[in-house]
């Protein structure tokens, strides 16, 4: 026969633990949560160096306005030795003039660490592995406009005191490539 109490003790206790089960996961998701935030790789770097858009190093944050929790509004890329970092706000480099063929420019925010401030230092570009061609361009934001394709090696061109000098190494398009 059908035993009408046991099967209403199992049916309650099959409910409890399903709204148990659910009210713990919604608590657990609710309080103090926070955003994970999942970073990406970009194309655009070379011989070893990884645009991304994760947090740059703190001194390299200032003047920036951005949305704590938020990819960071522009891929980067730091130097070798950590004290040299830089924006990409062109994303992708293309070789020859500015602007592009979508308009836009290769612009570069360059910034460097402990070192000459602002306006005080070039960035000499040259293609990786080789001491020719090479560009010379104001350290802070500016437009890099390159001669060629291929893995080019950029560099604070200041004497850095028996310290190591960062290098960055970025992808350049060939010319009239949309980015």
């Amino acid at each position: 026969m059908y035993d009408l109490p046991r099967a209403r003790q199992a049916g309650l206790a099959a409910l409890t633990v399903v709204l148990a089960a659910g009210c713990t996961t919604s608590q657990a998701t609710n309080v103090g949560a926070i955003p994970v935030v999942d970073h990406q790789s970009f194309v655009g770097g070379c011989a070893g160096t990884t645009l991304t858009d994760a947090d740059p190093p703190a001194w390299a944050q200032a003047g920036w306005t951005v949305v704590k929790g938020a990819p960071w509004p522009v891929p980067w890329a730091t130097g070798t030795h950590g004290d040299f970092v830089a924006f990409l706000f062109a994303t992708e480099l293309v070789a020859g003039p500015s602007p592009r063929v979508d308009g836009s420019d290769n612009k570069v925010l360059w910034v460097t660490k402990d070192f000459p401030p602002l306006g005080n230092a070039t960035i000499e570009g040259r293609p990786l592995g080789r001491s020719q061609p090479v560009v010379t361009i104001a350290d802070g934001p500016s437009v890099v406009d390159l001669p060629q394709a291929g893995c080019w090696t950029f560099r604070p061109s200041w004497t850095a005191k028996g310290r190591p000098i960062s290098s960055i190494n970025l992808e350049v398009l060939p010319a009239g490539t949309p980015p």
